[in-house]
């Protein structure tokens, strides 16, 4: 009988954890840059007011990274049909490169994967209503990034760069370090729900007028 009991306790707070768990909305990130190279400095400058917002649902998800006067980025991924589209804005003009989860996977599939290890800590703070759990990102060299993340938000993050496997949430604060330039990312707002009309907009793969197609080969080649 006790265990019929526990056993019905905890498929009660199974149901009830799946139940309060947000898969969609709007959550908004604020973008902190700081140099660890002399190089970078000018970079840091470019970088203020950088954001980042990330509109998902059950199967899709839309990021829009504004990285300062430097670019936009719009990264649009549709889950059941495995399509992708890239958006960028910037120095060099209007690009659109639409691409696929498949191909993606391919990619990442010919090149050695990054060396990292993940330490899960007991560590906990709340990050824009949601509590958060700590994770260390601990890459080959023996650098350490931070990550915060919360089970209470489930978005698809295939296809998106801050998509981390090895992490049991999704990171509603986390570091990145790229070429000297620390990027620091940190939810400020978390909004519930979309409407029709904005899940069409920001969910949709067709290429905006004024953007010239390129695949991503020929971006590779221009060293993007």
């Amino acid at each position: 009988m006790r265990t019929k009991i526990i056993t019905s306790i905890f498929i009660l707070f199974s149901i009830t954890t799946l139940l309060s768990q947000l898969n969609e909305g709007h959550i908004k990130f604020e973008i902190d840059a700081s140099a660890n190279t002399p190089e970078m400095e000018m970079a840091v400058g470019m970088m203020q007011g950088s954001t980042m917002d990330i509109y998902f649902s059950k199967n899709n998800s839309h990021s829009e990274l504004n990285m300062g006067t430097m670019m936009k980025v719009n990264t649009i991924v549709q889950g059941e049909s495995g399509d992708v589209l890239v958006l960028m804005s910037g120095m060099m003009g209007n690009i659109a490169t639409p691409t696929s989860l498949d191909a993606l996977k391919e990619k990442a599939d010919s090149k050695e994967a990054p060396n990292f290890d993940i330490e899960l800590t007991k560590k906990t703070k709340t990050i824009a209503g949601y509590k958060c759990s700590k994770a260390i990102m601990i890459n080959e060299d023996g650098d350490e990034m931070n990550i915060w993340y919360t089970s209470d938000i489930v978005v698809n993050t295939k296809g998106q760069s801050f998509d981390y496997e090895k992490i049991p949430g999704f990171p509603l604060a986390f570091e990145a370090n790229a070429n000297g330039l620390l990027l620091t990312f940190s939810a400020v707002e978390v909004i519930e729900g979309l409407d029709k009309e904005k899940k069409k907009e920001v969910f949709s793969t067709n290429i905006p007028e004024g953007y010239k197609e390129m695949s991503p080969d020929e971006l590779n080649k221009m060293g993007m």
